[in-house]
């Protein structure tokens, strides 16, 4: 059973912010790079990966939002988690690189991938809290 007052959630989706807020630890940042890179610095400073980086079918060019919960590591070994986040990121810049595939997205397409980030996120609580 997870501490749920141990958790940080590194977002940059508003809908996951106002779900959560005041329940578990938030950090704002600005872009779904940014989230990665942001739990990539945590992981290297000893905490773990609670939900995985790169959660759903949804390629990271094809969705502007992510959400990623990590916690303290305690006494387990992360480098999983270091490996994992590194691959995150080189997915990421692997999709960054071919800009054609972003060129259908529409803003009016934001509050549904918001949704399915939140979702994501609000599934993956209650497993950790058993």
């Amino acid at each position: 059973m997870t501490d749920i007052n141990k958790l940080i959630l590194i977002t940059n989706n508003s809908v996951v912010e106002e779900a959560f807020e005041g329940k578990i630890k938030l950090i704002h940042v600005e872009t779904h790079k940014d989230v990665l890179i942001k739990a990539r610095d945590y992981v290297y400073e000893g905490y773990k990966l609670v939900t995985h980086p790169m959660a759903s079918s949804i390629k990271p060019n094809q969705t502007p939002f992510r959400s990623i919960m990590v916690m303290p590591k305690g006494s387990d070994d992360n480098n999983d988690d270091i490996i994992l986040i590194e691959e995150a990121l080189e997915n990421y810049r692997k999709f960054e690189r071919d800009k054609a595939a972003t060129d259908w997205y529409r803003k009016e397409t934001d509050n549904d991938f918001k949704l399915i980030d939140y979702y994501l996120i609000e599934d993956a609580i209650p497993h950790l809290t058993r």
